[in-house]
């Protein structure tokens, strides 16, 4: 356990909340724009945002700013990122592994920060190139992303207004002090609501309870998304990783729970490949 301060929890306020309404506004029609366009705009995209979450995560483990840890992370996912938008996804996969380990070698703080280093690899790029994946190769891709998108938002704003209507006993105070049982329901109903209505529009007819039941089990896994990073940060004594997204705190801290989504949806579409021997 690292010698760290500790950790303070400061509730968003109004002003706050505004912020959150604003950057959500701005970034939401800019992540839906890259996706219908796809190709190397989305590959383009996908790899800014990887340098971002490398920066936070280099600085979060070891305490400083453009360390080599962050140059290993985000070099490694910049190059993972054009293989993966040349469709080399294999190939980009093992990059990212060598990404790990170059990471957790050039790491300045001892042993925990090198296995710390190595998981940054398997936490933010893999399943950035696994996102890259599904939008140019799985069947329906751009379709697929703007769902996961729509349900992965609806999850955190419908846990964002449970939290703050109702209220009541916390998820887990060791963890999150601000997360509470009632914004976890709501998060997991406002994932399947919006697969319930969004699916269809995007996909055409289909069955609307099957949506209902995906879009809430990837709501409930981007909670545990989310769950899993405040995890991390509490464990490491901070409460926002960086000041990139105004109300939302740090890249990262908004796209956990795509993080957990994405990782999920591609697991179960190539176990599905698999099964089929395709």
């Amino acid at each position: 356990m690292l010698n760290k301060p500790a950790y303070v929890f400061a509730p968003r306020n109004q002003d706050a909340l505004l912020l959150r309404i604003i950057s959500a506004a701005v970034l939401a029609p800019l992540a839906v724009a890259a996706t219908c366009i796809g190709g190397p705009i989305f590959a383009g995209l996908v790899a800014f945002l990887c340098v971002l979450m490398a920066f936070e995560w280099s600085r979060m483990i070891e305490r400083a700013e453009a360390t080599p840890v962050f140059y290993a992370l985000s070099l490694g996912g910049a190059a993972a990122m054009i293989l993966a938008a040349a469709e080399q996804y294999e190939i980009a996969y093992l990059v990212c592994s060598a990404s790990g380990v170059a990471a957790a070698i050039v790491s300045r703080r001892g042993s925990g920060s090198c296995r710390w280093a190595a998981f940054g690899a398997l936490y933010i790029l893999v399943p950035s190139v696994a996102l890259v994946w599904l939008r140019e190769s799985a069947q329906s891709g751009q379709g697929l992303v703007l769902l996961l998108f729509a349900i992965v938002w609806a999850a955190d704003t419908g846990g964002y207004v449970g939290g703050r209507l109702i209220g009541g006993p916390k998820l887990s105070p060791a963890i999150s002090p601000a997360k509470t049982w009632a914004g976890a329901v709501g998060g997991i109903v406002a994932g399947g609501l919006s697969a319930y209505f969004a699916a269809p529009l995007i996909f055409g007819s289909g069955p609307k309870l099957a949506y209902m039941a995906v879009g809430s089990s990837l709501g409930f896994i981007s909670i545990a998304g989310d769950m899993t990073e405040s995890a991390i940060k509490r464990y490491f004594g901070i409460k926002d990783l960086s000041g990139f997204v105004p109300g939302h705190g740090g890249v990262l801290d908004r796209l956990d729970g795509m993080i957990f989504v994405t990782t999920a949806v591609t697991l179960a579409l190539y176990g599905h490949r698999f099964l089929l021997g395709e």
